[in-house]
């Protein structure tokens, strides 16, 4: 035995050290996580541009890296780099269809969310359409388009901030949406998702 680590032929032909890999695998990872989700506890019209997404609910949080504020739907990060992925849902008004039942129309009001950083005041919760370019540096990315038929707006990017920051989801259908919500309250039930958005802090 002689008090030497025993080693191990690796699969690519180094040594590992048998002790060194077992105090590797017991060490935690330091990575925080968090799930936000904005559920529906009334109606919410959509309005012309881009309208923030004010998340009510944390599905899911490790660790204080990553908080959001429920007044204003702002998410904030300490220094890292992120994963972040989601989704973004608007619906037609469905207060006439029986119930259980979802309005659809063709043509469908049509749009996308998109990822930003904030800077100073997070400003009001709609902006218009054109009053922030997707080309401007603060948007991380743009969602996949989507329709007012409940079909959603998917997300996926990493994003890297050497200082604290703040990042909101936006949602536009155009410069002029007829009857589309951005929270749709039916059933006597807020549980109705429509928007997610999860981050995770690699280590």
């Amino acid at each position: 035995m002689g008090g030497r680590p025993l080693l191990r032929r690796g699969l690519l032909g180094g040594s590992i050290s048998l002790g060194a890999l077992s105090v590797a695998h017991a060490q935690p990872s330091t990575a925080d996580y968090a799930v936000f989700t904005e559920y529906s506890p009334q109606n919410k019209k959509l309005l012309p541009g881009w309208n923030r997404r004010i998340f009510t609910d944390t599905d899911s949080r490790k660790g204080n890296g990553i908080q959001c504020d429920f007044k204003t739907g702002i998410v904030s990060l300490v220094p890292g780099t992120y994963h972040l992925s989601g989704i973004s849902i608007v619906a037609y008004d469905s207060s006439t269809a029986p119930p259980e039942m979802t309005t659809t129309r063709s043509p469908a009001a049509a749009g996308y969310c998109r990822l930003r950083r904030v800077t100073g005041e997070p400003g009001p919760e709609q902006i218009g359409l054109h009053d922030i370019d997707n080309a401007d540096a603060s948007v991380i990315c743009i969602g996949s388009p989507s329709s007012a038929n409940l079909a959603p707006s998917v997300f996926q990017a990493f994003c890297e901030v050497t200082q604290p920051t703040r990042l909101l989801l936006e949602h536009q259908a155009g410069s002029n949406p007829q009857d589309v919500l951005l929270r749709v309250f039916a059933g006597d039930s807020k549980w109705h998702a429509v928007a997610r958005l999860a981050i995770r802090r690699l280590p």
